[in-house]
């Protein structure tokens, strides 16, 4: 690997996956100070907040969309009209996919720190589909 595949590979370790450097040096057999030098010189911290702040606003976005559907639907039962099954779709693989409930099924029981008022990812489906989708 040159020194150059090293230099992608390290930002990619470094902003994109928040490893720490002292992994990113054992990993790619590179010295601190080569990798100081790099994150300085590259702007390494700058991408990585910028590439945080990106998310976090896909991440709103995509629960604001959310919730325009589950309104939709919830109109729709209202006017006991029928609601189209792609919408109920759309909305369940949202509310798997969102971060905050991925957050909580890919973290391991024992580490996970529930308020009283939160919910399990299954009793958030199961809530939905009872009282919004009627199932």
């Amino acid at each position: 690997m040159t020194k150059f595949d090293k230099l992608k590979q390290a930002e990619l370790f470094y902003v994109y996956e928040n490893q720490p450097l002292d992994v990113i040096g054992m990993e790619l057999d590179l010295s601190r100070r080569t990798l100081f030098y790099w994150k300085k010189e590259y702007e390494w911290d700058k991408k990585r907040f910028e590439k945080g702040r990106e998310q976090e606003l896909f991440n709103r976005e995509l629960l604001n969309f959310a919730q325009k559907i589950m309104d939709k639907i919830s109109n729709d039962i209202d006017n006991n009209q029928q609601t189209p099954q792609a919408e109920m779709y759309s909305l369940m693989n949202i509310l798997k996919n969102l971060p905050q409930v991925k957050q909580q099924i890919t973290e391991p029981k024992q580490k996970q720190k529930f308020k009283k008022e939160e919910f399990l990812p299954e009793d958030i489906v199961k809530i939905v589909e009872r009282d919004i989708l009627g199932m």
